[in-house]
């Protein structure tokens, strides 16, 4: 670049194609530049000059050629983009000038952490979901509907391909599928073409590790059992097709996951910490909706308290944290999900997550939550025992629905459920959630309206007697105490209705504490139904109607 052309572009108004900079930037900072500017279509990262107009040519620092050299080979490893270095002299100093590429069609870049930033304006930000899937979109064809170029033999596992059935089995698939033999089951799976040609799908699927590494070299997966949040004593790595990638995650969950047995007269159920099919679910969900042309890994951490699930790649299709139960089922790559749903490993019709949720919810536990932005998702599951009061509930009612769950959940840890609050709890409108609480005291016999919560009959429900016999100690001890208040309210103002009553009186007829019987009379007094006459040994409290 000559002098005039740097001057002539150091007089340009900075836009999504100009950065300038008065100092000589770090080599992360060049690397996330290059990363915005190269997914806005390219352009210049100007140092040594001031950033605003009028510019001017500062005497920076300028590295030297070796400095230049690693410089270019830091960026081109951490950020994919091969950096144009050049130092501009010119009559007022030297200025270095990063010539930056724009991104390959239908390839968003990104840093080596799993940053995808892009330039907008003089502004470098993530990019969101919808922006990636659009750049994905220019190459014409998602990610795993491409064929390879080696022949199929030469990358398929025998293992992942013996795993893949073995796991049809237990999803108890099509028995037709099953008894193909390999080359027409990868076919009526649609990962391999007529021409005998696999899909990106194919290898995924069941291919050998190196073939994946070598293709898709960031579709590997991390399993790791947690000590504490900083240390682990177990690990394991790889880029194992999903059929071992499976297993081998679920090994890890099931070689520590503790029974909680529950014994009947002829049988002994058993109830492991985290269900088995309900983290086979969540372990396949994470395999199948990952990014697999991002950077990071999909993370399996076992804690003791804990279990933590991590795949990059956003939520995509409008799906969110909060509407994830029941919003239409997405699929990031829809070649590869139309196997695992033609193995009956994944279901298009997203029942996947409800089921998740039923086989927490049978056994009293909390379900799993879900969190992330537009780089990653990531399902924490905390370890919980089978509650035999829940379960035996359940049992008696085997038609109750997730929503109706939920709601039952939730009331063994709260007084009360108002519509709005079933509405988040089941993630559907607030008329749905209403219609669900109406349903469940009118039909089901399971809730009755709270009238005394305040505002309109109907706007708060509570378990109906029957469910609150059969769940029993479950409920929140802080029901209990909230009852008891409740009655010692009703009891003094109906002795008080009768005649006044000293503090003494008050703590013998409430069995209260010091402290909750001056709290309740407070409560009274503050609502103007009782009041204070009288001082010290001769105070006496009196009904305010009487007054």
């Amino acid at each position: 670049m000559t002098e005039a052309e740097l001057l002539d572009l150091i007089a340009r108004e900075e836009d999504q194609g100009i950065e300038c900079k008065a100092a000589v930037l770090s080599r992360r900072e060049i690397a996330e530049y290059a990363v915005g500017i190269g997914n806005a279509g390219g352009g210049w990262v100007i140092m040594g000059v001031s950033d605003r107009r009028p510019r001017k040519i500062l005497s920076a620092r300028m590295p030297s050629g070796e400095e230049l050299t690693q410089m270019r080979h830091s960026v081109a490893e951490s950020a994919g983009v091969h950096l144009d270095l050049d130092v501009v002299d010119t009559s007022r100093g030297p200025v270095l000038v990063a010539g930056i590429p724009g991104r390959p069609r239908g390839v968003p870049l990104h840093t080596r952490d799993g940053k995808y930033l892009i330039r907008l304006g003089e502004q470098l930000r993530g990019m969101t979901v919808t922006e990636l899937d659009l750049i994905r979109a220019e190459a014409g064809i998602e990610l795993t509907a491409r064929p390879i170029d080696e022949p199929a033999a030469s990358v398929i596992s025998a293992a992942g391909l013996e795993e893949l059935r073995r796991i049809m089995t237990e999803t108890e698939a099509v028995p037709d599928l099953q008894r193909l033999s390999d080359t027409d089951l990868l076919r009526a799976l649609g990962v391999l073409t007529d021409e005998g040609q696999l899909l990106v799908a194919g290898l995924l699927l069941v291919g050998k590790p190196e073939a994946i590494r070598a293709r898709l070299p960031r579709a590997a997966g991390q399993s790791l059992r947690m000590i504490r949040d900083t240390d682990y004593d177990l690990a394991e790595r790889g880029h194992d097709c999903f059929a071992i990638a499976l297993r081998r995650m679920r090994e890890l969950v099931n070689a520590n996951n503790p029974i909680t047995t529950i014994m009947y007269d002829l049988v002994h159920a058993e109830y492991p910490r985290y269900p088995t099919i309900a983290m086979r679910e969540l372990l396949t969900n994470a395999l199948a909706h990952r990014d697999y042309a991002g950077p990071s890994t999909v993370m399996v951490k076992l804690y003791r308290d804990r279990l933590e699930i991590t795949n990059p790649g956003g939520l995509i299709g409008g799906v969110t944290p909060g509407n994830i139960l029941h919003h239409p089922s997405v699929a990031r790559y829809p070649t590869l999900f139309q196997a695992l749903t033609r193995m009956r490993l994944a279901n298009a019709s997203n029942l996947g997550v409800a089921r998740v949720f039923r086989d927490f919810l049978r056994e009293g536990k909390q379900p799993p939550s879900y969190s992330g932005d537009e780089h990653f998702v990531r399902v924490t599951v905390r370890g919980q025992e089978a509650q035999r009061e829940f379960v035996d509930f359940v049992k008696d009612r085997p038609d109750l629905e997730v929503d109706e769950l939920l709601v039952l959940r939730h009331l063994t840890l709260n007084r009360e459920i108002p519509p709005g609050t079933a509405a988040e709890v089941c993630q559907r409108p607030v008329g749905d959630a209403r219609g669900i609480l109406e349903r469940m005291a009118a039909e089901r016999k399971l809730l009755q309206p709270d009238p005394a919560a305040g505002g309109q009959p109907g706007e708060v429900y509570r378990l109906g007697p029957r469910a609150r016999e059969a769940l029993g100690r479950l409920l929140d001890p802080l029901m209990d105490r909230r009852e008891r208040a409740a009655a010692a309210r009703e009891k003094v103002l109906a002795a008080l209705r009768e005649r006044p009553l000293s503090n003494a009186e008050l703590r013998s007829l409430t069995g209260l504490t010091r402290y909750s019987a001056a709290r309740l009379m407070a409560g009274l007094r503050e609502e103007g139904l009782a009041r204070l006459e009288g001082a010290r040994r001769g105070a006496r409290w009196v009904i305010a109607e009487r007054t």
